[in-house]
Parts: structure tokens; C-alpha cells; sequence
């Protein structure tokens, strides 16, 4: 299925409104019924401190068939969260994973744009509403707020985190489980020995008590780590059951995001051997910056900056 999107507009909303129809249920819970009118103000509407610059009514299309409406605003309530104030499916794609599919890419785009979680509500007693959104990772933050004719259901999905003392564990167990991994072909089997999670926490704990950052990125449990310090990127680790499943390069572009917004230019270093790690960087724009350090006699740590 060749699905894309684009934003929504006035001409569109025909088609928005043929789609909302034959979604019955949605409008028992959340009433009144779907009106052109009430669409189009959905169109125009904006939270408490937001432009139109901020807002993303868009649709998605297969076969230039309206099969989606999503109503997205970029930072709110937070700089780092995204908040999809509506989503409603085509009756036609339903219980077919096209919705999770959206979901799922939409997830991956705001990760990297540098949106570190993603804020909705449903419907009180709304058991398709619900369910959906417990498939997609969200999770009820315990704010139930009274909209008069309904109650609504705050909830959240967490896609970065940063690293504290509460969660290091977590992250060092990625580390060590993939540094482990990624250093089997050059290291002794004493030395990778040594790189377990108790070594990598404390490694992690010193590099954030001298100034470093540590993020994790969550699929419902935490999947990679990375750190920056300044415009340096280290530490992005993948647990190898997940790697070539694009968690590297969400969390490469999150942190990226946040160097850019400093505006620095993000660097990395890698080892010469490490082809895995090249590919992933030159494939995200990564060249070489012409710096090398020489680590053993017999191997280089090269400089990678973003074009």
C-alpha cells in the first residue's frame, strides 16, 4: 500500500467530511455529528499560544483516495511534545494495521524532528478509541478532563527520555549489551568481559557529572542510547535484536535536532573498522572531517562531521 500525505485544505473538506460520516461510533461519544462547518473550524482552530505555522491538518491518500485525517501541532503543550488533538481512519482501511502503519511513521518523523514525546486524549468509554491507542504505545497519564457532553482521557507516548538516576540502569544495559557486541571482532573476550552493565553505569554516570547528555530511545521499553556533549555525538547504541530497524537513525536525527538547535555543527568519531557505523552515518549525511586519531598501532578513530 502507497500511502501519502499532504495538508488539508478548504477543497478537501468534501472528502473529510464523507470520511467522518461513516465513522458513527467516534461521533456517539464525542458528539455533535461531523458538519462541513465544523470541520473547517476544526481546520482553523489553534490551542493557547500556537500559530498556524505550528499546525498540520493533514490527510493521508492511497490512490488519491482520503483514507486518513490527522490534526497535528507541533510544541504543545511543550516545545518537545507534539500533540495530535485528532485521528480518524477511512471505515474502509480499518482493522487492516493501515492506522498503526500512520502511527508507527509518524512516531519515527517527530523523533527526528527532535519531539521528545506525543500528548492526545480519547473519549471516556470510547472502547475502539481505547484500544487503538493502547496498541500504539499510549498510555493514560491519569488527567480525565470534563468537556461537558463528554469526558476526555489524557494521555502521553514517551519517545525520547533522558538518561537520570532513576533510568540509567536501563541505558547501561544497552550499552553494554551492544558496545559487547559491536567490539567482538578487535577485543579480547577479558576486555569485553569487562564492559558490563556496572562498568558502563558508572562510565555513563561520570560522563553526565562532567557535563554530558544521555538519551534513550523508548518503543514502549527503551531500545537505543546516545550521548552529546556539546556538538559531539557518542554512545549510540542499538540492542543488537533491534538493529537495520531505523531506532539508530531516529535517535541520530533527535540529537542532531537538539545540536542544530544550539547551532552547532554535529560531529562524531568512529573506529576505521566499524562499517556498520559508517554506513549509518554517511547514509544520514556524515562525511569525513579529515581529523584522525590514532588509537593502537594498528587502528584509527576518524572524525565525521554533517555536511
Amino acid at each position: 500500500m502507497d500511502i501519502k500525505y499532504r495538508k488539508l485544505t478548504e477543497e478537501d473538506i468534501p472528502s473529510i467530511n464523507n470520511l467522518c460520516c461513516k465513522n458513527e461510533l467516534y461521533y456517539q461519544f464525542c458528539p455533535p455529528f461531523v458538519t462541513e462547518e465544523s470541520i473547517k473550524a476544526d481546520m482553523e482552530g489553534l490551542p493557547p499560544g500556537k500559530t498556524s505555522d505550528d499546525k498540520y491538518y493533514v490527510g493521508y491518500f492511497e490512490n488519491n483516495k482520503l483514507i486518513a485525517v490527522m490534526d497535528l501541532i507541533y510544541g504543545y503543550p511543550a516545545e518537545d511534545t507534539a500533540y495530535v488533538g485528532f485521528f480518524m481512519t477511512d471505515d474502509s482501511v480499518q482493522k487492516k494495521g493501515v492506522g498503526t502503519r500512520i502511527i508507527k511513521e509518524l512516531t519515527a518523523e517527530l523523533c527526528k524532528k527532535g519531539f521528545a514525546q506525543i500528548k492526545l486524549a480519547w473519549v471516556q468509554g470510547n472502547p475502539q478509541a481505547e484500544h487503538f491507542w493502547h496498541k500504539n504505545g499510549f498510555k493514560e497519564t491519569g488527567k480525565i478532563y470534563d468537556m461537558g457532553d463528554y469526558s476526555v482521557v489524557d494521555a502521553a507516548r514517551t519517545l525520547v527520555t533522558e538518561v537520570n538516576e532513576d533510568n540509567v540502569e536501563a541505558a547501561a544495559r544497552i550499552h553494554s549489551v551492544s558496545w559487547q557486541e559491536s567490539h567482538l571482532s578487535f577485543c579480547t573476550k577479558e576486555f569485553i568481559a569487562m564492559h558490563d552493565v556496572k562498568h558502563q553505569k558508572e562510565y555513563i554516570e561520570k560522563k553526565i557529572a562532567d557535563g554530558s547528555e544521555f538519551y534513550m530511545l523508548m518503543d514502549e521499553e527503551p531500545v537505543a542510547v546516545v550521548s552529546i556533549t556539546g556538538s559531539l555525538i557518542e554512545d549510540l547504541y542499538v540492542l543488537p535484536e533491534l538493529q537495520n530497524k531505523g531506532y539508530g537513525s531516529q535517535l541520530l536525527y533527535y540529537v542532531i535536532s537538539k545540536i542544530q538547535k544550539k547551532r552547532l555543527a554535529p560531529t562524531l568519531w568512529i573506529l576505521e573498522n566499524n562499517d556498520g557505523a559508517e554506513r549509518l552515518y554517511r547514509r544520514n549525511g556524515f562525511v569525513p572531517s579529515g581529523n584522525v586519531n590514532q588509537i593502537t598501532d594498528k587502528l584509527d578513530e576518524i572524525e565525521f562531521v554533517l555536511k
